[in-house]
Parts: C-alpha cells; structure tokens; sequence
C-alpha cells in the first residue's frame, strides 16, 4: 500500500514524543508498505537528518513555513475561528503544494499525526487517519488554571476552540487514533468508543539494562527540559522533595538530563543537581542513576521517559497521573506518590534497600517487555491502516 504520512516536525531526530512516536511508527510501515514522509517544519532540517530518513522511506517532503509568514498564518487561523496551535502550523502557500504533491502521488492512505497538521489533507477525498496522540484542549485547560496569570486567558480561549476543533476534525477521517483509554475518555466526542488506542512502545534491544555503566546519580529525570510539565516536575523534585530526601541522604545527587533546559531548569544547577542539556546517548543517563523520579501532575499522554526507563531496569516512581496512561503500578512495577511527602518517603526507602532497587527494576523490565514492545504497537497500526478501505482508493483524486 501507498502512504502519505503527514507531520508537524520532521521526526529526526527523536527528542520529542510526537517525533518519537512519528519515527517508530514511519520505521515499522516502511518495511511493509511504501511510504512518503510529508514533513512540516518551520526550521532548517540539516541534510544528516534528511538522509536518515530518506534511508527507509520512498519519498521525503520537505514544507518549511517561513517565520516571517507566521503573524499573517495565526491571524488567518484565528479568524478562522481554528485554535492557535493550529493555525500556528497552517501555512496557505505550503498547505496547497503538499495537496497538490499528494494528489500526484495518488496514495491509497493518508496518515496525520497530531491535529496541528489536519488542515493540509481535511478535504482530500481519500481514506485518512487522524493520530490525535494527545488531546491538546486538556493541556490548554490545564496551563488556563496553572499557567502563567497573565496568559491564562489565552488558553481558557485555546482549551474552547481546541475543543471544537478536536469535534469537527473527526469527521473527515476514516480512522482515528490515540495515545491511551484515559486520553480517548477525555475527547470532545460523543463517540469515543470508535477512536482505536494506539500507545507508545520502547525498543527494548536498544533501552535495555547496561552493565557497563557505574551509578553516578540517585536520582535522575529525563526529558525535554523546554516542555512546562517537565519544568514544573523538575522544580518540584528539586525544592519540596529532595530537602526532605537529604535530612536523611545528604550526599545524594540528582541529574535532569534532556534537550533545551529553560532557564528556570538552568537555575536548579548546584553542586548537587546536575543539568545536562542535550546528550547523545540518553541511555546513559538512565543506567547512572539509581531511581528514576518524576513527579508529574499535569501533562498529555504516555510519558516515554517512564517507559524506557523501566525497560532499563531503573524502578520508577511518579504519579497515578502518569500511570493512568501506562498501568505499571496494579502489576506492582513502579511506585505511585502524590505530595512531596510521599515521594521523599518512596525515594528514602528505596536508597535504605538495594535489594528492593533491584527486585523493582527487574519487576519494571518484565512488565514493559510483556505490554509495551514497538513490535506488538506497530502490529496494531499496520491493521488500523489496513482496516478500511473505500471506493476512493481505486479512484483518482482531483480537489
């Protein structure tokens, strides 16, 4: 089968979930189907970005939107009544040559991730799945009650017209996917029951336990140190939980290890937080640290972070938040805390007994190994795709 697979980012290199998931599942159906990446960015892709790809797909698309074009395209949107972090992403000009490469190829299917992108194929007559991975008017509703006081009216307007947008999209697509059963339950649809779950896996030959590696840290966080949750987690981690950790382990030390720290993350740097930045190898990150902690309370999706790290074999503790996405904690494969408290009490008892680090991780590998292969996922999306079929797809497309 031929398939167009849309973009909001070019998803290489993979330091983001949405680039993460986009990669996985491109790597998976190129090996089954012909596949064409259709990739909007609004930065320059470097050329060893665009060969990695174009090693495994039979065509790749590049549509950069020009920042300069940016205020014009969320005007246009906004008047258009569609939500800013889609309009964001819909350049006119752009949106018109991938349709028209589109129609030149003549695919059977049309794949988009993420509903910043539906824009450029939501009249195409042709057999279409929509991967809404996350349901961003809860994000946006969850920045309108804790965000910046000054922005909150902005996203309370966001979360409304997210919410519409999330409704009026599904009906011009055949297939529809997400990320997790807690974040399909939470869609604007009166039908969520036909939205397929699709979560994330981990590729456990790549994230598996390294032996090579000594423990440097007790406590570690990975992820986009740039992303709100991430920055709000990591403040929390360092200022309520771990003073409460060094009454009893003063020399302990904590790594933040991921892409693009903000400032507010920069600051958290002392003699006993260390901030990374980027990393080349993430994994070594995860095998240096003892306990991996994310005390997460606001956020989309699955966290990957979690995932890997548990195929590692580094315990975990965060929120039932979290969890809800993954359900590690009811197999008894990773610790839930919910206050400060908690976490510092999880934490305390964890360093006070190696054998239960070890008998944790061992139990955090099994688990993830037995629900969250990229095999087992990717077999699920082959058959989403692969599902329906309609009278279009042996007709030729003209729009």
């Amino acid at each position: 089968m031929k398939i167009a697979f849309i973009t909001s980012r070019f998803p290489f290199p993979v330091e983001k979930g949405d680039k993460l998931r986009a990669y996985q599942h491109i790597r998976w159906l190129c090996t089954r189907h012909e596949v064409h990446l259709f990739a909007i960015t609004h930065h320059e892709v470097r050329e060893e970005d665009i060969r990695a790809l174009k090693a495994i797909c039979a065509g790749v698309h590049i549509y950069r939107i020009n920042n300069s074009r940016l205020p014009f395209n969320l005007i246009a949107g906004l008047l258009k009544g569609l939500p800013a972090s889609v309009a964001y992403f819909l350049d006119r000009k752009q949106k018109h040559m991938m349709q028209h490469e589109i129609i030149r190829l003549q695919p059977q299917h049309v794949f988009v991730q993420l509903i910043r992108a539906a824009e450029y194929v939501r009249v195409l007559p042709i057999s279409k799945t929509l991967d809404y991975m996350d349901v961003f008017s809860v994000g946006a509703v969850q920045r309108a009650r804790s965000g910046n006081l000054l922005l909150r009216p902005f996203f309370a307007l966001e979360a409304s017209r997210l919410r519409k947008y999330e409704k009026s999209i599904y009906g011009a697509f055949t297939n529809h996917a997400i990320i997790s059963a807690r974040d399909r339950d939470r869609l604007p649809l009166p039908y969520q029951g036909s939205v397929s779950v699709l979560s994330n896996g981990v590729d456990l030959q790549y994230f598996s336990p390294m032996t090579n590696q000594s423990v440097k840290y007790e406590i570690v966080f990975v992820g986009n140190m740039g992303y709100v949750p991430n920055i709000e987690a990591v403040e929390f981690l360092v200022k309520k939980i771990m003073p409460l950790v060094w009454r009893s382990f003063p020399q302990s030390k904590v790594c933040l290890a991921g892409a693009r720290p903000h400032k507010r993350v920069l600051k958290l740097h002392s003699t006993q937080v260390e901030v990374t930045g980027w990393v080349d190898d993430i994994r070594a990150y995860y095998a240096q640290g003892l306990i991996f902690v994310a005390p997460m309370f606001s956020g989309m999706g699955q966290q990957n972070k979690i995932l890997e790290a548990m195929a590692m074999e580094c315990p975990c503790i965060t929120t039932g938040l979290v969890d809800e996405a993954i359900g590690a904690a009811k197999e008894h494969a990773l610790l839930i805390a919910e206050d400060q408290d908690a976490f510092a009490q999880a934490i305390c008892h964890l360093l006070a007994n190696p054998e239960e680090i070890r008998r944790l991780g061992t139990k955090a590998r099994e688990f993830v190994s037995r629900n969250y292969s990229w095999e087992m996922k990717n077999k699920a999306l082959d058959g989403l795709l692969t599902r329906h079929t309609t009278h279009r797809q042996s007709e030729t497309i003209h729009v």
